[in-house]
């Protein structure tokens, strides 16, 4: 029986820390040869390629395969991105600050589960060593599990990564790393041998979902992304109570959620620990009411926002950071954009015209566009409904004056887009528009279309399955995991309009809208989403 690379110690480290070290898996020869041919800028670049994947070894694969355990099965491909730290002698070196990495990052593993860096060089203290924070990646868990899309702002904060550390590795040495972990790079400002270390991203064919399966079976992985086992392991108590449904949880979610007496447009939000649900209703009020839940089935209403805009007709909220924005558009064609850190202050940031509908969300410059970049508006023009542009710019605060713009997405003709909804589905690049299309009928279809690049024409829209007995509409991502979307939607019933439940699976051939039925439906879309 071969011996396991990781022993039980390592496995704890890994739980505790989220990270774990491997100490010289890459024999010294074979890490000065990728050096060599690293340096050598008249290398063959299959030469080149040939000694970079002899850095990933059997031992360091059969680790990574220890931290998924029974029931993950790890492609076992070797390569690496070379990270170079040249020495620079005039540098100050930063105090350094966490991040995570990712451009839409989520609880549960989306594009990969644990990183790699494998050190062809010696380090030395301001040498350009990776710097990590230990048990980052718990307190990051916490605050994703109150507000999902705070981290990119708070992972910085050091009352929330804690204290660094420089990882003075050995040529040779491999550090794993869980994908929330605390990190960042380092100057090099000491060492006049430039540092070079390979960084690779792993993650099994099979989706991540430890659910509520037994701690005794779970393997390492599942533990570093279980709330239920978190929770148990750091005192915190049973999250699933902290989120428990009524006895009527499937009735209600059958029949749909009616917050309101008459409805429009809503938006949706995790934030601070609960749900907070924006509604606003016919072409006379111009409040915007308010509810929040904890469990997503039994909401209780707030007093209602009056921001003395006129009437609204469409809402949507964003978050990449710490501030809140909702997008507000009125029946005057005006987009109205504002920002909070509480849900019930906002403030204004700027105003558009000529809108049917405005979504919010931020571009990660080079991944999911290579033209578009910073905060971002998906604008439906009232003079061209057939159409979504793309405006960006820097500052939310200069909307208005943003003059950078590209068509992201055109309607066949004659077809009128009512509302937009865009997030990534894998990874930093992989990302889906969903729209409410005009039917001809007075009413509208879901479409959806996974472009190349968000802010470019991305090809026809494709209808988008429901399971359903009407139409949904007004589509809301609340939570995200690889492949996989837990939503929110507005449909019509013999009762009015209600508010369900839904989830997509992006993996599959054929996506569909499932809507989500029983408590045990959302029960199971919590446990894909690391709510679980």
């Amino acid at each position: 029986m071969q011996q396991s690379v990781l022993t039980a110690e390592d496995h704890e480290h890994f739980i505790e820390h989220g990270f774990v070290v491997l100490r010289g898996v890459v024999p010294t020869a074979v890490a000065a040869a990728a050096v060599a041919t690293l340096e050598d800028d008249n290398c063959d670049p299959t030469r080149k390629a040939d000694a970079i994947a002899a850095c990933t070894t059997d031992r360091m694969l059969d680790a990574i395969a220890e931290l998924f355990g029974v029931g993950y099965t790890l492609t076992r491909r070797r390569g690496g991105s070379d990270l170079a730290r040249r020495y620079q002698p005039e540098t100050v070196w930063p105090e350094p600050r966490a991040h995570v990495d990712d451009s839409y990052p989520t609880i549960m593993p989306g594009g990969w589960a644990v990183g790699s860096f494998t050190f062809l060089t010696a380090l030395q203290s301001h040498g350009g060593a990776f710097i990590y924070f230990p048990g980052a990646y718990r307190r990051y868990r916490e605050l994703m599990a109150r507000s999902c899309e705070c981290i990119k702002g708070a992972a910085q904060l050091p009352c929330n990564s804690g204290p660094y550390q420089e990882f003075l590795a050995a040529p040779g040495d491999v550090l794993l790393f869980h994908h929330l972990a605390g990190h960042t790079g380092s100057d090099n400002v000491v060492d006049p041998v430039t540092r070079h270390a390979l960084l690779n991203r792993w993650h099994p064919q099979e989706r991540i979902v430890p659910g509520d399966r037994s701690f005794a079976v779970m393997t390492t992985i599942e533990k570093v992304n279980s709330a239920l086992y978190q929770a148990h392991h750091s005192g915190a108590g049973d999250v699933s109570r902290r989120q428990a449904m009524n006895p009527g949880a499937s009735a209600t979610l059958a029949a749909g959620i009616a917050p309101w007496e008459t409805v429009r447009s809503c938006a949706i939000l995790h934030f601070d620990g609960r749900l907070h649900l924006f509604h606003c209703g016919d072409a006379a009020a111009t409040q915007i009411h308010r509810a929040v839940s904890e469990n997503g089935v039994t909401w209780e209403a707030e007093t209602p926002l009056d921001l003395n805009i006129g009437s609204a007709r469409a809402l949507h909220f964003h978050q990449y950071g710490l501030d809140a924005i909702l997008g507000v558009t009125t029946d005057d064609g005006r987009a109205h954009l504002f920002s909070s850190r509480d849900m019930c202050n906002w403030r204004p940031l700027a105003v558009l015209h000529d809108t049917r509908t405005a979504t919010p969300w931020f571009v990660y410059a080079q991944y999911p566009s290579k033209i578009a970049g910073g905060q971002a508006l998906f604008v439906v023009p009232q003079q061209d409904s057939s159409s979504v542009v793309c405006h960006w710019g820097e500052r939310w605060e200069d909307a208005g004056q943003w003059t950078t713009a590209s068509v992201a997405l055109r309607a066949p003709e004659a077809r009128s887009i009512h509302d937009l909804t865009i997030a990534a589905h894998f990874g930093d690049s992989r990302c889906t528009f969903v729209v409410d299309l005009d039917d001809g009928l007075g009413g509208t279809l879901p479409y959806y279309v996974q472009p190349q690049d968000v802010a470019l024409d991305g090809g026809p829209l494709q209808p988008l399955p429901y399971s359903s007995p009407s139409a949904p509409r007004n589509l809301r991502i609340l939570h995200r995991a690889r492949s996989y979307w837990l939503v929110t939607y507005m449909r019509t019933t013999a009762a009015g309009d209600r508010l369900f439940w839904g989830a997509i699976d992006w993996s599959l051939s054929q996506p569909v809208l499932q809507e989500l039925t029983t408590a045990a439906d959302l029960h199971s879309a919590r446990c894909i989403v690391g709510f679980v």
